[in-house]
């Protein structure tokens, strides 16, 4: 019953984005970036998950124009008809974990006997199923922070030092907002992801291919223009391939949840700010062995709601997932639309480093670490 309820409120969500799909929003550089975060304003992790720190100025560093238009697996924009009238396969009834999964343990045992603290360093995986990476196209952009085109659209990255490889995060903004979002999103992380070595990647508009995830803003056609970036990277010798990871907030938050099922092929984890699962057709895994982590927040429902209610598309998302052996946390913060708390923000993150591609069980599996908000709960 619970299930069937879910389902109706999904279907619900996605006839009223079919309805929107062509709404007109302003759009704007800081003001567009900051409507997508609240009224909350600017916030920067410090990496020993400390204090809030001023968010710093990133120098876009020098422009790569080189056109990448081939690659992908990308096809003509498939019409959408509305929701699916199937179940999402959600397994028992959703409900969340009561209040019994948290740990007073200030950090966990990962795979491979590796300690996790703090968030510093994160679980180590040196065996099992090992991603699958996409082949490069014959002709690659030069990764290096700043802006290149791939696929006919423009691409932000930040990247570190080449040869020292680190993780590759994929940002996707919200309506009206742009690229530079990621800087508000990630906070600190992204200057720990650049120094590490790694590639952070934030798209700026969409090649409209494939299947609306949200309100037309992406699609998972988009998901190629991964592909193309991650490939390169990697064969540039920037990424450690078990640590690719995904965030987005309000439309950016839906495709961060769509990557979990469009690429959990090489997938590690996600951690959407007000997303969710908006379309049910989007919910096939493309590698079915393999179901990313996922860390998902969002505010109140009836509260966080911005064309559609993403209390619910959460809900959807993560009953989901879970119901497919994926491990899932959530976070109810009980505010507004992309208004996470730092603390939550900061969880996320610990849990992007704790969950690499290939653990075999969670080392939060007995409990979240008791530094976590008490409103995150894991999700059976």
């Amino acid at each position: 019953m619970a299930e069937s309820r879910l389902l109706i409120r999904v279907g619900l969500l996605s006839i009223v984005l079919s309805a929107i799909a062509c709404d007109n929003e302003k759009s704007g550089t800081e003001e567009a970036a900051q409507r997508s975060f609240g009224t909350g304003g600017v916030e920067n992790l410090d990496p020993t998950w400390g204090a809030v720190t001023v968010v710093p100025t990133i120098d876009a560093g020098v422009t790569d124009t080189t056109s990448v238009n081939s690659g992908g697996s990308g096809s003509e924009k498939v019409p959408d008809t509305g929701p699916i009238e199937r179940p999402l396969d959600a397994g028992d009834s959703g409900a969340r974990a009561d209040g019994g999964g948290i740990s007073g343990s200030s950090g966990a045992f990962g795979t491979g006997g590796t300690t996790t603290t703090g968030g510093t360093g994160g679980t180590t995986i040196t065996s099992g199923p090992a991603p699958s990476i996409p082949p490069a196209p014959a002709q690659c952009p030069t990764i290096a922070t700043g802006t290149i085109e791939v696929l006919g659209q423009q691409v932000q990255l930040w990247a570190g030092p080449a040869g020292q490889p680190g993780p590759m995060v994929f940002y996707w903004h919200g309506t009206g907002s742009v690229a530079m979002e990621a800087v508000m999103g990630l906070g600190q992380f992204l200057n720990e992801v650049q120094s590490s070595g790694g590639v952070v990647a934030s798209f700026t508009t969409t090649t409209g291919n494939g299947s609306n995830t949200g309100n037309s803003v992406w699609f998972t056609g988009d998901f190629d223009m991964a592909d193309i970036v991650l490939s390169c990277a990697v064969d540039q010798g920037f990424i450690d391939t078990r640590r690719i990871f995904a965030a987005g907030c309000s439309a950016g938050g839906l495709q961060s949840s769509a990557m979990v099922y469009q690429r959990s092929s090489y997938l590690a984890a996600s951690m959407p700010n007000s997303g969710g699962l908006a379309w049910p057709n989007i919910a096939v895994f493309q590698d079915p062995s393999h179901i990313p982590a996922l860390m998902s927040t969002h505010g109140a429902e009836g509260v966080d709601y911005y064309i559609i209610d993403f209390a619910l598309s959460t809900a959807a998302l993560t009953t989901n997932v879970a119901a497919k052996g994926g491990f899932v946390v959530n976070c109810d913060h009980g505010g507004e639309h992309c208004a996470p708390p730092a603390e939550v923000v900061r969880a996320q993150i610990e849990f992007l480093k704790a969950h690499p591609f290939g653990f075999d069980t969670s080392p939060y599996a007995s409990g979240l670490p008791a530094h976590f908000p008490s409103y995150c709960q894991i999700i059976n």
